[in-house]
């Protein structure tokens, strides 16, 4: 299990509802999480409009199918998942609204998303070092496309805000939506610049060890104040 896969999957396992069976994860991406969970038993359904991701996740042995949300329905479930999806997905009320009405009693909305309102100077100036540094070790592809995709907006905040803000929904209306439907919405601040560099790391028996590394050292530094940390997750408890 890589470790981007294993920082979610071990989040998701710590709140899974007793007596947990049936899950579905709206967004699959390429449904590496779905199908840990699933090889751990739970019948998980997951849904996604790229037909790509489906067929990936189906190659995992994962029960995906194509469609989009909140319009996807298929009986109750006791948790539903938004993996660092929920930020694309309109309109946010009826999204969560829909994920609230398909739980069973003592079932849970669990999000892992990012805050990329909370982004500022000195944060994409510990990121845009970090990144260098890591490159000057030779482990670090730095591509025209990594260049396009992370690189220029990390040069100024107004171009990482410009990259970030068009349709995406910010963790602050996330968090406000999900009380609107929930008794208790449990929030937690956690590492998420570490997922910009994944796929860009060239030595694969050192990839988890920086990945790590980088992870701990932006939860490090967001808790003394000298950067605000990019993720945000939920677990919400909707009203019965």
């Amino acid at each position: 299990m890589r470790f981007e896969t294993r920082y979610t999957y071990d989040f998701i396992k710590r709140f899974l509802p007793p007596g947990c069976h049936r899950i579905l994860e709206v967004g699959c991406g390429e449904g590496e999480v779905a199908a840990c969970l699933t090889q751990d038993g739970y019948a998980v359904i997951v849904i996604d409009s790229d037909r790509d991701s489906v067929a990936a996740a189906r190659q995992l042995g994962v029960d995906a199918r194509v469609a989009t949300w909140p319009d996807f329905g298929d009986g109750h479930f006791d948790a539903v998942l938004f993996i660092r999806s929920l930020h694309h997905i309109h309109p946010l009320d009826e999204s969560i609204r829909h994920a609230a009405t398909g739980l069973v009693e003592g079932g849970l909305i669990i999000v892992e998303d990012f805050a990329y309102e909370s982004t500022d100077e000195k944060t994409l100036c510990w990121f845009s070092s970090a990144i260098r540094l890591i490159e000057a070790t030779g482990l670090l592809v730095v591509s025209d496309e990594f260049q396009h995709k992370v690189l220029s907006k990390t040069e100024t905040l107004k171009a990482w805000r410009q990259s970030h803000e068009e349709e995406l929904h910010t963790a602050a209306e996330i968090g406000a939506h999900l009380k609107k439907v929930s008794r208790r919405v449990i929030r937690e601040n956690a590492a998420y610049y570490f997922r910009y560099i994944a796929s860009a790391i060239t030595a694969v028996e050192k990839r988890d060890a920086i990945l790590q590394a980088f992870a701990e050292q932006e939860v490090i530094l967001a808790a003394d104040g000298s950067i605000n940390g990019l993720g945000r997750r939920f677990v919400a408890m909707p009203a019965g």
